[in-house]
């Protein structure tokens, strides 16, 4: 599984990477406009479940459609958001990051630092020189094409080479699925 923090030098240490999504299997749809194309309560526990108590990296649209859907901010966990613009004057407990070079410097010290997206937070994370990065992916897939504007990165050819499928639980119309980084060496 390999450690929870690596070391990127003799002082910083850097967190587990997870990724974290809920994603339209057929279409990679993840949004529509500022809210879930989706209600899936079981999918809200699990993320809450793994978030909780741990940093939250998004985008600044992202963030701004969690306070639309939500009223504020998530509970119990820290904000980092991806802006040039500096925290949002409502919420100035809310770190804000002009890269994600930043973002994981204001994270170092933590045990594991979720990326809840958008779609190009996402993507940067699932390419280069990111990718090396990211030790997990905690993906929901919802069965179905759903109507969206906002897409989940195309996954699928990283399985086998970057990462494996390391858990898998059915539900009722979706299923949460665990994917880690391949082993190196293995």
């Amino acid at each position: 599984m390999g450690p929870l923090f690596r070391k990127i030098s003799s002082h910083v240490s850097v967190p587990e990477i997870v990724l974290i999504a809920a994603v339209a299997e057929a279409n990679r749809v993840i949004g529509d406009g500022k809210k879930l194309p989706w209600h899936l309560p079981e999918d809200l526990a699990r993320f809450k479940r793994l978030t909780r108590g741990h940093p939250l990296l998004m985008g600044r649209r992202t963030f701004q459609s969690i306070v639309h859907q939500f009223g504020g901010p998530l509970p119990e966990r820290r904000h980092l958001v991806l802006t040039r613009e500096g925290p949002p004057a409502d919420f100035p407990d809310i770190e804000a990051a002009a890269s994600i070079d930043e973002a994981l410097a204001l994270a170092s010290g933590a045990e594991r630092l979720f990326v809840g997206g958008g779609a190009n937070v996402y993507e940067a994370f699932l390419t280069e020189p990111f990718l090396g990065r990211v030790d997990r992916l905690e993906l929901t897939l919802v069965e179905g094409r759903y109507e969206g504007d906002t897409f989940f990165p195309e996954w699928r050819p990283l399985v086998g080479p970057v990462f494996e499928k390391t858990a898998e639980t059915p539900k009722d119309g979706f299923r949460f699925v665990t994917y880690r980084r391949v082993a190196q060496g293995a």
